[in-house]
């Protein structure tokens, strides 16, 4: 009995643990996929230029410019993996996104209820070598869950995607 009483409060705090810390920190979804041609692969050291960003949402804010923080998100990311073109690269994909959705969200919200006010990114896009797409890419995630660690996240969030979809180009390429 003593032993049963023990396993639900650790259990109990547990969860509890569990439970702050997703409200403190935030939860959502990351869903991203990367396909290239069948017949094509990358030459090692390929570089990667950002190409054009268009928003296909039909929304737009005041305080964020969703094209442009999307674009320096991917030329930072781009830059850490040292994949960013700089002009010198014989070898060379562009990339051209578009952002299909996107939610501000507020972090308010998703503190007061978990789901309510959730931020969200999708964007499409796809990657050509000179006049040739040679591949697609779709990047989503979500911030549904969280606190004060989510404050923020309608502009942090183009940053996460650019992780992702960079993270699946990385292991598309030879070093």
């Amino acid at each position: 009995m003593v032993n049963r009483k023990m396993w639900i409060k650790r259990s109990f705090m547990s969860l509890s643990i569990a439970l702050g810390l997703a409200l403190v920190s935030g939860c959502g979804s990351v869903n991203h996929r990367l396909s290239l041609l069948d017949n094509y692969t990358p030459q090692p050291r390929t570089k990667v230029e950002v190409g054009k960003v268009t928003n296909q949402t039909g929304k737009t804010f005041n305080i964020i410019d969703m094209e442009q923080a999307l674009a320096d998100a991917f030329v930072q990311v781009l830059r850490k993996q040292n994949l960013l073109a700089t002009g010198e690269e014989g070898n060379r994909l562009v990339l051209s996104s578009r952002i299909v959705e996107y939610e501000k969200g507020s972090a308010l919200q998703r503190w007061m209820l978990p789901g309510w006010g959730s931020t969200v990114l999708t964007i499409e896009g796809e990657l050509t070598h000179g006049e040739r797409v040679v591949g697609t890419f779709q990047a989503r995630r979500t911030v549904s869950i969280g606190g004060t660690l989510t404050i923020g996240a309608w502009r942090t969030i183009f940053a996460s995607v650019a992780k992702d979809v960079v993270k699946d180009l990385r292991s598309k390429i030879p070093k």
